[in-house]
């Protein structure tokens, strides 16, 4: 079994990852900085959510991206060691960070639904080679929700024509999918997933 050279990961966990299309990874943010960051996105959402029209509390999906990589807050989360190290010993070559997004989700939020986040018109339509580094600010409970994934799913997208200069994939039918599991995350933990997923 080759190894994987990570300060972070083992050859098990790479396996865990590439069999079940993701990983998770216990406390890597501390729970005083990850309440730093949960504050830090509530004082930004005026300023930097969307959609615009959705003002805090009322009942939605809060977006922050763009370039909220430059507000010096943030960055921290981005340039963790322990994140870096893991996302590229998973991808196999140095990391790139192509979207940096932070979500809030107030009480009575339905969630997005069963999906895959693969869509060739965004930045990570130029590769195949892509995961997600999610890190809850709280806890994922029944209060506010959980993210859940479905064992195995990233093996189910198919390349529709390899031919094409921008690959498309065709979505799995929903029969194949594995039952969905609730990973359970807590504030501060990592959860690694494919972008098959």
């Amino acid at each position: 079994m080759a190894t994987t050279h990570s300060k972070v990961l083992t050859d098990q966990q790479v396996a865990d990852y590439n069999r079940d299309g993701y990983l998770i990874l216990r406390d890597v943010v501390s729970k005083g900085d990850a309440d730093e960051l949960r504050q830090l996105t509530r004082r930004e959402l005026d300023r930097l959510s969307f959609p615009p029209s959705l003002k805090y509390p009322a009942s939605g999906k809060y977006t922050i991206s763009g370039n909220c990589l430059a507000e010096p807050g943030f960055a921290p989360i981005a340039e963790h060691l322990t994140v870096v190290d893991a996302v590229e010993c998973l991808l196999g070559e140095p990391a790139r960070l192509t979207a940096y997004v932070a979500y809030l989700r107030s009480p009575g939020d339905k969630g997005s639904g069963a999906h895959c986040d693969y869509k060739r018109w965004r930045p990570v339509g130029s590769s195949m080679n892509w995961l997600f580094a999610v890190i809850p600010l709280t806890d994922f409970n029944a209060d506010n929700g959980p993210l859940l994934v479905s064992p195995g799913s990233h093996k189910l997208l198919n390349v529709i024509d390899k031919n094409e200069r921008i690959w498309d994939v065709s979505r799995p039918d929903a029969k194949q999918l594995a039952d969905f599991i609730d990973p359970e995350l807590k504030a501060g933990d990592l959860l690694l997933m494919h972008g098959g997923t």
